[in-house]
């Protein structure tokens, strides 16, 4: 079975299972991460969420405020688990983000936190 996991500054780590995002995405194949995290406690300290990808091959620390208003999670390619060739189980976008690096493939965590982790993302970002 699929799932995300919730994980740091959450109230206890958790996991939403596929068909809970699916079901969160309204039958849609893109669920918006504000309603993820709307679905766990998160705390006002929260400043940050890291997108974390299957056995943590990438990391990307990205605001809060930023993932809030334009994170999107692809869940489903026309109503099919997304192939791990497309970026699958669930691939990060970050609509209107200061960087593509933003954008993970693959992933299986999103661990919330009070100041940014240690990532991947270049300090200068190429793009």
């Amino acid at each position: 079975m699929t799932a995300i996991r919730i994980t740091g500054l959450s109230s206890g780590p958790q996991t939403i299972e596929d068909q809970d995002l699916v079901a969160l995405a309204n039958g849609a194949d893109v669920v918006d991460v504000a309603a993820v995290l709307d679905a766990v406690e998160v705390p006002e300290r929260t400043t940050h969420c890291t997108a974390i990808s299957e056995r943590g091959a990438y990391r990307a620390s990205i605001p809060l405020d930023d993932i809030r208003r334009g994170g999107r999670l692809t869940v489903r390619n026309d109503g099919v688990p997304l192939p791990t060739s497309d970026g699958g189980p669930y691939r990060l976008k970050v609509v209107d983000g200061t960087t593509l690096c933003w954008n993970v493939k693959g992933v299986e965590e999103l661990r919330l936190s009070a100041g940014p982790l240690p990532d991947d993302v270049p300090e200068n970002p190429p793009h």
